[in-house]
């Protein structure tokens, strides 16, 4: 039998959509309880029969004549159906709730992710370094391990102790052979997950460059060309090739700073020479006199100085050598 369930109307459009996700919790219960009790074929009723309300038949038309929303592509077809039967600002509000979820999941999963490959690469990073150091540890067992031939002599001596002998150092031989071999392995792993790990790093370098430049390092040409500009700038700060080749993103974010402060500096002390110059020539002109204006003392002391120096060239007379002399002030 099913059970009937009346609920007030919610104040708000929050509270409606809770009391709409607790129905469609109540609803698939009733069905799994319906299953087991459904009445017989002769008794069923027959829905053809019942009477469908006004509008029915057009699925969201309690939506108004507005853009139909869409129902949440993790929702089911039973559950489309009720959402779009359902008024449109609680669509709206049922639409934006399960957005953000799935927003949540997307970004949890993202995060889960990522920290899988963080803890990979960490994984990595550490079993290189322990092979690394299992690889020493071998090498140097070899090194200590330097068996020794028998003597041949020995041979026609006591031939029992001499194979004892061969067989004891073929035997070591054999062991420092396998040494030798295990600990090449083992380097090689190291060097295997060494590189897992650069392609790790170097694979967050570029994300935090997307995120960080955007178009700027997502465009090839774009990259290229910011990448030969930091080179020069990288090379002013003492930078060598092989070290601007091994720079990371926080490297390459520190060096567009520097490429940026670099720029503004040259702006500036181009600005300072123009107006050093303006201020230069501005001093080394002459000065014109404005039209009407009386001369000032300093010019008027400069005529006297010519004309005293021009009489005395012309008269060459003591009178005017003595006025000549006292025009430049000098007094015998």
């Amino acid at each position: 039998m099913t059970q009937t369930f009346e609920a007030e109307t919610p104040a708000t459009a929050d509270a409606r959509v809770e009391d709409f996700a607790d129905f469609l919790d109540t609803l698939e219960d009733n069905e799994d309880s319906d299953a087991g009790h459904a009445p017989a074929n002769g008794n069923a009723p027959d829905p053809s029969d019942a009477e469908a309300p006004d509008g029915a038949d057009e699925p969201g038309s309690l939506a108004g004549d507005g853009p139909a929303i869409v129902p949440p592509v993790s929702w089911g077809e039973d559950a489309a159906e009720l959402f779009e039967q359902l008024p449109p600002e609680l669509q709206e509000k049922v639409a934006a709730r399960e957005a953000q979820r799935e927003r949540a999941v997307q970004t949890a999963t993202t995060a889960a992710a990522e920290a899988r490959r963080n803890a990979a690469a960490e994984a990595n990073a550490l079993f290189a370094d322990q092979q690394r150091l299992y690889a020493q540890h071998l090498e140097s067992l070899a090194m200590q391990m330097a068996p020794e031939r028998p003597d041949p002599g020995l041979l026609a001596v006591d031939p029992q102790g001499f194979y004892r002998q061969q067989a004891a150092y073929e035997g070591q031989l054999a062991q420092r052979h396998a040494m030798v071999q295990a600990a090449a392995q083992a380097e090689a792993e190291a060097q295997e997950r060494e590189q897992i790990t650069h392609h790790h790093e170097i694979a967050q370098d570029h994300a935090a460059l997307a995120q960080a430049l955007g178009e700027q390092w997502t465009d090839a040409s774009q990259r290229q060309a910011m990448l030969t500009d930091l080179e020069s700038v990288g090379a002013e700060l003492g930078y060598s090739m092989a070290l601007m080749g091994q720079a990371n993103a926080t490297d390459i974010l520190a060096l567009r700073a520097a490429a940026g402060w670099k720029a503004k500096a040259d702006r500036y002390d181009a600005l300072q020479a123009g107006r050093a110059e303006a201020v230069k020539a501005a001093r080394t002109a002459p000065r014109v006199a404005k039209p009407g204006a009386s001369p000032g003392r300093a010019e008027r002391n400069a005529r006297s100085r010519d004309a005293a120096w021009a009489r005395a060239k012309a008269e060459r007379s003591g009178d005017a050598y003595a006025a000549m002399l006292d025009q430049m002030g000098i007094t015998l």
